[in-house]
């Protein structure tokens, strides 16, 4: 029997009809005739248009755009001008977008994006940036760059407009003029439920948090909530603001939070990202999969643990690492290799943000068994995992309560 034909290949000219249709696909070859010179003229001045790969997602709004910005001032870009086409309220924060736009061109006005969209379509004019953060199966490029800019300061800062109007809401608030914030995020399914079910591996529960909270707020910190009223109240508590559930929530105010905060307590959510373009350090917990560790120099972060159902117990760090489940990415990965995401405790998120304030203090203190169980932990990332090349540190108490975990061959 003659086998069947092999499907079209997806750029052919039968995959291409077959996707959007005869009328589709003489359309794009018009738009592409009638465009091409004027993307020829792109090329020759070097202007470049940058694809942010999810605009509509703040991670990737603050970060991949911080991301090329410094990647270009150290020389690891190449040679051009870029401009972003993102139309007025299609951004998820329009603050974060305008504070974008005085640093380079970026076109705002919905026409004006709808003429200049076509010559995206020019692969010597769309400059992705989806290597900074995404990287599905390999590593993603931002913790390299935060590397090469250890030393260097943000290249955003918050305007005195937003600092006085800031300050102005948290006095409403309650916070005194001056007081010290931490910020605190938990990732909820409420955000994005279209895609939920792919990546509901990386929630946790608020509550987890608050006893985090609570040591704060006894250190003298107001702790502020994060997110949007998709997520789950939090009972009232004292020193604690549940901002999500506020009427002076606002795309500024998320903004002024994040870079005002000493420290940010997060997660695998990407508002974290925001404080770390105004270069305020991250404590995440629930980091996973075990490979994305925290991108700035001056975060830590723990991990997810994972629970082998067949076998009973805890992978050991070298076991997920040292095979692909250190990358899984969705949650089906998990539930077809039999494993259960087990989240950080109470007990080991607290234990987290103490060690950061240390860290913001300059108390911290670490052994000498410490650093051996952090080097050890290190040894196991390699290229390809998502974080690697970063310079951030696991939580000490962590690898301490946890060191049965660090393969004993990875240790110096």
């Amino acid at each position: 029997m003659t086998p069947p034909l092999p499907p079209p290949s997806g750029h052919s000219l039968a995959a291409r009809i077959a996707r959007a249709g005869l009328g589709g696909v003489m359309r794009a070859a018009v738009l592409r005739a009638l465009y091409l010179l004027p993307a020829l003229v792109l090329r020759a001045f070097r202007v470049r248009i940058l694809v942010v790969s999810h605009p509509e997602r703040i991670g990737h709004l603050a970060g991949e755009m911080d991301a090329f910005l410094k990647a270009r001032a150290l020389g690891l870009e190449l040679p051009m001008r870029p401009m972003v086409l993102l139309p007025r309220g299609t951004s998820a924060n329009e603050a974060m977008t305008d504070y974008w736009s005085g640093v380079l061109t970026m076109v705002r006005s919905p026409l004006a994006c709808a003429l200049l969209q076509p010559l995206r379509r020019f692969s010597f004019v769309r400059h992705p940036l989806d290597k900074y953060m995404v990287a599905i199966g390999g590593t993603a490029e931002y913790a390299a760059v935060h590397t090469r800019w250890a030393g260097r300061g943000p290249l955003l800062r918050l305007s005195a407009r937003d600092v006085e109007r800031g300050w102005q809401v948290l006095e409403r608030l309650g916070v005194p003029r001056g007081a010290w914030l931490v910020c605190f995020h938990s990732r909820e399914g409420g955000y994005s439920p279209g895609d939920e079910h792919l990546h509901d591996y990386r929630n946790s529960p608020v509550a987890d948090y608050m006893l985090a909270a609570a040591a704060l707020v006894e250190k003298g910190a107001w702790c502020i909530r994060m997110g949007d009223p998709s997520m789950g109240p939090m009972p009232p508590t004292p020193g604690v603001i549940d901002y999500a559930h506020s009427d002076v929530r606002s795309d500024w105010m998320d903004v002024f939070l994040c870079a005002t905060c000493r420290f940010f307590i997060g997660n695998t959510s990407g508002i974290h990202f925001v404080s770390g373009v105004f270069h305020v350090p991250c404590a995440n917990a629930n980091m996973i999969p075990m490979s994305a560790l925290p991108m700035g120099v001056h975060d830590l972060g723990i991990p997810k643990l994972l629970w082998h159902e067949g076998e009973s117990r805890y992978l050991s760090f070298a076991e997920i690492l040292g095979s692909s489940v250190g990358s899984f990415r969705f949650s089906a990965e998990y539930r077809a290799a039999g494993l259960r995401v087990v989240n950080n405790t109470p007990e080991e998120i607290r234990d987290l943000a103490l060690e950061m304030l240390d860290r913001t203090n300059g108390n911290a203190v670490c052994t000498d068994d410490d650093e051996r169980l952090q080097a050890g932990f290190t040894a196991l990332l390699r290229p390809g995992h998502y974080s690697y090349g970063a310079t951030s540190r696991v939580g000490r108490d962590f690898l301490r309560k946890h060191r049965a975990l660090v393969p004993a061959h990875s240790l110096p």
